[in-house]
């Protein structure tokens, strides 16, 4: 397995060197368990949630474990964890590849949308030729005029082009639609919250750009 330079989308709290550690710890893990495809990174973490509450990490095997077995190397990787993201919660499961695509799983979206293998250090959509977004469609009903305008300011700049969306590197689609990247998604929350503004928020993975001249 070829080395690549490891970058976390978010800190975790942690140094640099403890960052490289982590995708050290989870490239060697997959190594020596030949049923394990990846380690992935998802949640709260990587969309960007400062001092996560706890790190998730899914292990992606190559097929269905035993209950007995995937316990097993849950317990092994986490107490390998310990060291490097110590009084960090760990949630650590396993699924197989396979099962990413059952409908009943919860977690599948999650995962793919939001995954960043530790070890191949990219996200998943990105290894999917693909970028994994947030979109948010919002409401300013009921705010008055003048907060209007600097909420505008405030998203936008005062030339229309830097406030928060440069910041974030986000995209406008609409009067009141943003399309957010995926590690962007709590400060974009923040910024909304911040400002009293109703929201949904929706996780995409766009593709490649296809042109067609009609």
């Amino acid at each position: 397995m070829t080395s690549t330079e490891f970058i976390l989308p978010s800190d975790l709290s942690l140094h640099g060197g403890s960052a490289k550690a982590l995708g050290e710890a989870a490239r060697k893990f997959a190594e020596k368990h030949r049923e394990v495809f990846d380690v992935v990174l998802y949640g709260s973490t990587v969309i960007g949630k400062p001092l996560p509450n706890d790190v998730d990490i899914m292990i992606l095997t190559r097929g269905r474990l035993h209950p007995a077995e995937g316990r097993s190397i849950v317990l092994e990787f986490k107490a390998e964890l310990k060291g490097i993201l110590p009084g960090k919660r760990l949630d650590i499961r396993t699924i197989a590849i396979e099962d990413l695509f059952d409908p009943n799983n919860l977690a599948s979206l999650g995962v793919v949308i939001e995954g960043f293998s530790l070890t191949r250090g990219k996200p998943l959509a990105e290894l999917m030729n693909g970028e994994a977004y947030t979109l948010f469609r919002f409401t300013l009903r009921g705010m008055e005029r003048k907060d209007r305008v600097r909420f505008q300011y405030a998203l936008r700049g005062r030339d229309g082009k830097g406030g928060i969306l440069k910041e974030l590197d986000a995209l406008q689609l609409g009067a009141w639609v943003v399309l957010v990247p995926i590690g962007n998604t709590y400060r974009f929350k923040e910024f909304l919250d911040l400002w009293g503004v109703g929201y949904e928020a929706f996780t995409l993975l766009k593709g490649a750009d296809l042109f067609y001249r009609l």
